[in-house]
């Protein structure tokens, strides 16, 4: 899960314009100036990398990265494990 979260927080960043390493488990999206879009655009990039499709109608239910993060990790272990 960590490198996942780094993963996340890279391409965010990225998008953001900002140091991965302010990203953290406790970052508000609104603490950095992310907007849904930005959120939608990390996911995406993300189902890109893993071959996945994330739900993304609940993001709102995830105010932080730690939370959304969580979330998509055991979508994508679910995932893997209807797979098998």
């Amino acid at each position: 899960m960590q490198e996942f979260f780094e993963l996340a927080c890279k391409l965010l960043a990225e998008q953001l314009e900002i140091d991965p390493a302010d990203i953290t488990m406790e970052t508000t999206f609104e603490s950095i100036d992310a907007d849904s879009i930005d959120v939608v655009e990390m996911i995406m990039a993300l189902e890109d990398i893993y071959d996945v499709e994330f739900p993304e109608e609940d993001l709102e239910d995830y105010p932080t990265m730690g939370l959304l993060v969580k979330a998509l990790w055991d979508y994508l272990e679910q995932v893997k494990n209807e797979n098998k």
